[in-house]
């Protein structure tokens, strides 16, 4: 797999960044202002986290990106939100990832030798002005081609029958050559409509052969072309270790995890790369209930999980989509989602992708649903959320090549993750702490479920202010 330099992120220039530090606190605004957060408590001791710079523990694989979803900086949004939305976005860097049908796009197919374009256009267009690199998830099927067959645009979101294995492959080939500059594809979305229900377990046989029918067709288009699957579940939270109960709480991965992922990566024809979707706790399957410090403890998964995909192959892992929970709040959610990136960045993954950066105005239980930013279609939207420093700042410092260096904390409630210049600082707790890294005179005062960004110098200031 081969990713750019231009994957890596810069701030958009109405912002600016400050030679020291950065701190995302609990209480961080949507405006990119940064407020003191609480004091610790003086009785309390400061964490201590050390860094063992004597020579780098490994190399960072990591790329962030997007997969833009149903509503994301449409220029059907209001004007100046939208802006704010793609500056941010511009910023950030990294992949931008779009699906065929559905989630943003409409059907481009809608009948045997019919054609609509207009939309898909339109969204590789625009995220093709983000700079960056671009990825096609090559879902979903149109009605046509499925049980469905019919001439309409209903989104059945099931795949095309194996008799149509090739049109499914011929409309890929076709995107391919529609999109040159497209470099990166990734066949279907969670094995959607792949289930064998004798078996108990996705149908992983027919989904090969619908992969290695894509995977032939893009090759004769651009071998340089890269071309990854299956996008596995990848399921078990893990939990059972805490008491918890049901199949949903197994350690990943599971047997049947194990067999959909060993008979791909066997029968497929080629491969670039590994594609996954991971969450926290999937919340429609998992009816257990959890603490807020049981949903941070589960991240550490993140990293086991891709270092036994490391154990079965060698191609690079990309989290397709993965995420920690919904609710919490901000802050909650920027904190949960970078112990999840830290896991990643530790553990060798090549790519991660934030699905659906965009939040949505009226959902529930928030608006935020571990989005980068609020939503544009209203004029206060465009706002980055707290997430998006987290990923910015992972991006920035902890993006591919860069250095890492172990670290130890003195407590189990804050993380930390080291390069050669900067520290990422997570407080998985909700009480603010002091922090003493090795080498800076000054503490770190981490609000509750604060993050921060901190490099060697003396003193801490604010990192993202206006101009």
């Amino acid at each position: 797999m081969r990713l750019s330099g231009k994957c890596r992120g810069a701030l958009p220039r109405r912002f600016s960044v400050g030679l020291v530090g950065v701190v995302l606190a609990g209480s961080l605004g949507v405006a990119w202002a940064i407020h003191a957060p609480q004091r610790a408590s003086a009785a309390q001791q400061p964490v201590r986290v050390d860094v063992e710079r004597s020579q780098p523990s490994g190399r960072s694989e990591l790329v962030v990106g997007v997969t833009h979803t149903q509503n994301s900086v449409d220029s059907w949004g209001d004007a100046d939100a939208v802006q704010r939305g793609r500056q941010l976005l511009a910023g950030l860097g990294g992949l931008h990832n779009q699906h065929i049908y559905g989630w943003g796009a409409r059907n481009p197919n809608p009948q045997p030798g019919t054609y609509d374009w207009r939309s898909l256009d339109r969204r590789v267009e625009a995220q093709r002005t983000l700079g960056g690199q671009q990825v096609i998830t090559l879902c979903c099927a149109p009605d046509w081609m499925t049980p469905k067959g019919t001439h309409s645009s209903d989104y059945p979101n099931v795949p095309p029958t194996p008799g149509n294995y090739g049109e499914f492959a011929a409309l890929a080939a076709r995107i391919a050559r529609r999109y040159p500059h497209v470099k990166h594809y990734a066949v279907w979305n969670e094995f959607k409509g792949f289930w064998d229900r004798a078996a108990n377990n996705w149908d992983y046989r027919a989904y090969t052969d619908l992969y290695n029918h894509v995977w032939r067709a893009l090759k004769d288009v651009d071998p340089s072309i890269q071309v990854g699957g299956p996008y596995l579940v990848i399921e078990g939270t893990g939990s059972r270790r805490m008491g918890k109960i049901g199949y949903a709480s197994a350690e990943p991965l599971t047997r049947r995890n194990k067999q959909a992922l060993r008979h791909w990566l066997e029968h497929k024809l080629g491969a670039d790369f590994l594609a996954v979707d991971r969450k926290t706790v999937a919340g429609s399957h998992d009816r257990n209930r959890y603490t807020p410090a049981q949903y941070f403890e589960l991240t550490r998964w993140f990293g086991s999980v891709s270092r036994s995909l490391r154990a079965e192959t060698t191609l690079p892992i990309w989290y397709m989509e993965d995420y920690f929970v919904n609710a919490g709040g901000g802050a909650f959610q920027a904190a949960g989602l970078a112990s999840m990136l830290a896991e990643h960045v530790r553990s060798g993954v090549a790519v991660s992708l934030r699905w659906g950066p965009q939040g949505q105005a009226g959902a529930r239980p928030s608006p935020n649903k571990q989005s980068l930013f609020s939503d544009t279609r209203y004029s206060d939207g465009g706002r980055p959320y707290p997430a998006y420093l987290a990923y910015w700042a992972v991006q920035r410092h902890f993006g591919r090549g860069t250095l890492l260096y172990g670290t130890t904390s003195s407590s189990p409630l804050v993380d930390a993750l080291a390069s050669r210049t900067h520290v990422l600082l997570v407080n998985r707790s909700p009480s603010a702490v002091e922090v003493r890294v090795q080498g800076r005179r000054e503490l770190v005062e981490l609000a509750g479920y604060g993050v921060a960004l901190v490099d060697g110098r003396s003193r801490i200031q604010p990192a993202f202010s206006r101009r």
